[in-house]
């Protein structure tokens, strides 16, 4: 599989992203969000799995392979991420997921851009924007590497004291309801998953037309232990947005 390591100036920050099989225009191109300290290299198995479908992984500030600003890191400066580069690529109709706490970056864009995205696919994160507080760098700094990869390879102080220092809580639960497009719902099993069976209810109350599904076997990292039950999850999804069904 041959993907394209890309960059967009969003104001004067550059912008990282990852985009594979540009030529298929006919099926709705999957936008990735990744997780908190996620970077596009976190989802080049995913895309690999998902091949020949049309996939973009945007790497959103301070993270990876885009660039690092002294400030700038509120929900909306990372909306503005995904503005840019989605304008950009001219994207018009495609599936938007978001991992983690980048699930509140995509409900607020999607809520912001209904008539682009056609569907949407949260991950183990419930409708809330929190406000990280003091300490919250040092307790994140110390857990241990994720996906494999050590914090300090994958993103600065800088940004993660940005992050926490301009975070403030935002619920999306009641403006969830003006959601109209497809919805699915990722909730890990086990024991440190993030959305609660709770918040999963709440999620099916506010937007009827969702479909969740729980991974058993799997903690917040909805990835593992079985990448495979991840894929074929969202291609089932996908091949339905794309019916119209």
């Amino acid at each position: 599989m041959i993907y394209n390591d890309s960059w967009v100036d969003n104001n004067g920050i550059n912008i990282h992203f990852v985009e594979t099989n540009a030529n298929l225009k006919e099926e709705t191109p999957l936008v990735i969000i990744p997780g908190l300290s996620e970077s596009a290299e976190d989802y080049i198995s995913v895309i690999e799995n998902l091949s020949p479908r049309h996939c973009i992984i945007i790497t959103l500030r301070g993270r990876g392979k885009s660039a690092t600003p002294e400030t700038g890191y509120s929900l909306d400066d990372h909306i503005s991420d995904i503005e840019a580069v989605v304008k950009h690529l001219e994207l018009k109709d495609f599936i938007l997921f978001g991992y983690s706490r980048s699930v509140s970056y995509v409900l607020k864009y999607s809520l912001q851009n209904k008539n682009l995205v056609k569907g949407l696919i949260i991950g183990d994160y419930p409708a809330i924007h929190t406000q990280l507080p003091q300490g919250w760098v040092e307790f994140f700094s110390s857990l241990p590497p994720w996906r494999g990869k050590p914090l300090s390879q994958r993103m600065s102080h800088t940004a993660l004291y940005g992050i926490q220092k301009e975070s403030a809580q935002v619920i999306f639960w009641d403006d969830l309801s003006s959601i109209e497009c497809p919805v699915l719902i990722i909730r890990a099993g086990k024991p440190g998953a993030a959305l609660s069976l709770e918040a999963g209810e709440q999620y099916l109350e506010k937007m009827p037309q969702a479909n969740l599904v729980v991974f058993d076997e799997s903690d917040h990292n909805i990835f593992e232990p079985n990448l495979d039950t991840f894929i074929q999850t969202i291609d089932l999804f996908m091949n339905k947005c794309h019916a119209g069904i």
